[in-house]
């Protein structure tokens, strides 16, 4: 009796873990959802956004120092990405390479906008960029994001809309 008990804990661990795997997103899936996150970004659609991550999403990225202290990282990353589609309603995010291995995808994409509308306190400088970044999602097995690194050539950035001098003086 023993043994059988035993043996039937493990089948039933088995099935479990087989219906946890069943349910599991591809990385295939995952690197398509990500191209649907983009282009929601990059449209300034919150709703679409809002399909596709999480609101317990953890964002690794720091946040600018203006931004709220208070709420969640889901809405302090809706509030960014409706302030940079503001000031580059143009933006367009074009993958480079996208990688996904088990419930991660790594994108290097070239991001290119117009600033036509303020930015960071201050005035539009209607000056075109073409910022290189890396941008790490978690996705849990629904599908959805669930944690975001990113690296962000900013001081390119801020260079190329003249905020900051280009040959460092």
């Amino acid at each position: 009796m023993k043994n059988f008990r035993f043996f039937a804990l493990a089948l039933c661990c088995l099935f479990a873990a087989r219906l946890t795997v069943a349910h599991a997103q591809t990385p295939a899936q995952n690197k398509e959802t990500t191209r649907k996150i983009l282009a929601a970004v990059d449209a300034g659609d919150l709703d679409a956004f809002s399909r596709y991550v999480s609101p317990a999403v953890i964002e690794h990225m720091q946040f600018p120092p203006d931004m709220p202290r208070e709420g969640s990282d889901f809405e302090k990353v809706k509030m960014l990405i409706a302030a940079y589609h503001a000031a580059f309603p143009d933006s367009k995010t074009i993958p480079i390479n996208i990688i996904a291995e088990g419930d991660m995808v790594i994108v290097h994409s070239l991001w290119t906008g117009t600033n036509t509308g303020p930015f960071m306190g201050m005035p539009a400088t209607n000056k075109p960029v073409r910022v290189e970044q890396v941008d790490i999602v978690r996705y849990d097995a629904s599908g959805k994001g669930v944690e975001h690194w990113a690296v962000i050539d900013q001081l390119g950035m801020m260079q190329q809309l003249g905020m900051i001098p280009a040959d460092g003086k």
